[in-house]
C-alpha cells in the first residue's frame, strides 16, 4: 500500500533524522524522488547524469544472480528511458558525487566501480538485499515498517497519479512497456481517483457531500 501525502513526507523526515549513513539515506530518498527501479539505481554510471540539462539517462539496470553482479540493458525498450530531475535530486546527487570522490582518494585502485553514481562502502557494485535490510532496520516499530523499496517506486507513481499527472507520462517515467501495464498496476489508485471527480461533481453543482 503507497503512502498518501502526508505520510510521505513524514516518511521523508524520518529518513532525515535516522541515525543510518547519509550515503544509504541518499539512496532512499532518490528512489522515493524518481519513481526508478532499484536495479535502475544501482547501474547508474556518472555518464547518465546531466547537471546542466537536470536529466537522468536509464540505461542500465544492475543484476544479482547467486550473489553475482552484472550491468544489463533494461528488460524493455521503453525502460531505456530519460528522465528529468528536481532540484533536490540534483543536490542528493551532488552530495553523492562528493562522496564517492572522497571514497576514490581513500580506497585508490581498490576502488573498483568508481563510475557507478551508487557504489558500495568499499566500491563494488551495490547490493540491493543490503539496502533493504538497513531500511526495514530503519523503520522497525514504526509506522513505516511495512515500507519496501520497491514500494517506493509505487509511492512515487501514486503520489503522481494523485497530482492529476497523464498516466501515459507516468507510463513512460516509470518505464512500463505500454500504457495498459501501468493501468492495470494502479486500478485501485484510478478507481479512488474516479470516486473523487464523481463526489466532486455532485459536490459542486447540489452543494451536498
Amino acid at each position: 500500500m503507497a503512502l498518501n501525502a502526508d505520510e510521505l513526507r513524514r516518511f521523508v523526515e524520518h529518513i532525515n533524522k535516522s541515525s543510518c549513513d547519509e550515503d544509504l539515506k541518499r539512496i532512499l530518498t532518490f528512489l522515493l524522488f524518481t519513481g526508478m527501479r532499484c536495479g535502475e539505481c544501482f547501474g547508474l554510471s556518472w555518464e547518465d547524469i546531466n547537471f546542466e540539462n537536470m536529466t537522468i539517462s536509464i540505461r542500465h539496470t544492475l543484476n544479482d544472480v547467486g550473489g553475482k553482479h552484472s550491468l544489463t540493458p533494461p528488460k524493455t525498450r521503453k525502460s531505456i528511458r530519460t528522465i528529468c530531475m528536481s532540484s533536490t535530486t540534483a543536490a542528493i546527487l551532488k552530495e553523492q558525487r562528493e562522496y564517492v570522490e572522497q571514497m576514490k582518494s581513500a580506497l585508490g585502485a581498490s576502488f573498483a566501480h568508481p563510475e557507478i553514481v551508487f557504489p558500495s562502502a568499499n566500491g563494488n557494485y551495490r547490493d540491493r538485499s543490503s539496502v533493504l535490510t538497513s531500511l526495514k532496520r530503519m523503520t522497525k516499530d514504526t509506522e513505516f515498517s511495512h515500507m519496501t523499496l520497491h514500494k517506493l517506486r509505487h509511492c512515487n507513481a501514486t503520489m503522481l497519479l494523485n497530482n492529476g499527472v497523464e498516466l501515459k507520462e507516468i507510463s513512460d517515467h516509470l518505464g512500463h512497456c505500454d500504457i495498459n501495464v501501468t493501468a492495470n498496476i494502479y486500478a485501485d489508485v484510478l478507481e479512488g481517483m474516479k470516486r473523487n471527480i464523481a463526489a466532486s461533481i455532485e459536490q459542486t453543482l447540489t452543494g451536498n457531500n
